[in-house]
């Protein structure tokens, strides 16, 4: 009786073995015709559920393991396709936009060099106050509230304003005699605070994106506010421009970078795993 227990047991047993083998190699079957189809997401889903359903069908998990790194694969290589021929779009882009500046640098004290709208180009010194924007060659915009007056400000921050009362501010720059300076001429104020980045994204944004006019405020001891001429509109929107193609353009290099190498890696780790797989 005991041996006729153990031999039914023993059957039960192989006949779930069989069972699971059977339902592993289904599920990895699905997997694998959905990675021919394309359909990537849907084929890691039935990967994955091979180690869930089927956590003992080591060989299917293993097939599925590298069935994944194919799909990878196949994924990265389409980034790093679109990372290229993006990469060449926006390059184009800034080359275009580019046309309109000229580049200030000075080989022997900056190692980046500032692109400037070409209306400032041979421009009088400061004898204005307005509004001046201008780009780093590493795609970092800046804008500068200039101050030209009898008497000092002593402005540490701008506020502009759209005609429907949407306002932006920058950051607040302390005086530092570097970008927040002054001087004095001929008995008149010069102030000029330079704002870079994050701290004028939201002024250059809202400059960029409202029709009519702005009205600017410069934040100090004394009250002090004009509308934004013409001129310094169009060198804000054109550097805002340059700005986020430059932007792009690292972006998509870094994106391209880090494809190209995972594409390296996957490569590599499939030829090494596949006489293994094939057994």
């Amino acid at each position: 009786m005991k041996k006729q227990l153990y031999v039914l047991c023993l059957a039960a047993g192989l006949v779930a073995c069989s069972q699971e083998d059977n339902g592993a190699a289904q599920q990895y079957g699905k997997a694998e015709q959905l990675y021919e189809q394309g359909q990537y997401t849907r084929s890691k889903e039935a990967i994955d559920s091979i180690g869930i359903l089927y956590p003992k069908a080591f060989d299917e998990i293993k097939r599925g393991m590298q069935l994944m790194r194919k799909i990878n694969l196949k994924e990265y290589e389409r980034n790093l396709a679109y990372a290229d021929s993006m990469l060449l779009v926006s390059r184009a882009e800034v080359e275009r936009l580019k046309a309109d500046f000229f580049l200030e640098k000075d080989a022997q004290y900056q190692e980046v060099g500032n692109y400037i709208y070409k209306t400032e180009k041979n421009s009088p010194v400061v004898n204005r106050s307005y509004v001046r924007a201008q780009v780093s060659e590493q795609g970092e915009m800046m804008i500068s509230s200039v101050y030209f007056g009898a008497a000092g400000l002593k402005h540490q921050s701008m506020r502009v304003e759209a005609p429907d009362g949407t306002y932006a501010l920058t950051a607040v720059i302390p005086y530092d005699g570097a970008r927040n300076y002054s001087f004095i001429n001929n008995g008149n104020t010069t102030e000029i605070v330079t704002y870079k980045g994050p701290q004028m994204i939201s002024v250059a944004s809202l400059i960029y994106n409202t029709p009519g006019k702005i009205k600017v405020s410069y934040e100090g001891k004394k009250p002090y506010s004009f509308y934004l001429d013409e001129r310094s509109r169009r060198m804000i929107n054109a550097s805002y421009e340059l700005a986020a193609a430059l932007q792009s353009v690292k972006d998509f290099t870094r994106e391209q970078a880090v494809a190209s190498k995972t594409v390296e890696v996957l490569r590599r780790q499939i030829a090494e795993n596949e006489p293994e797989i094939n057994r």
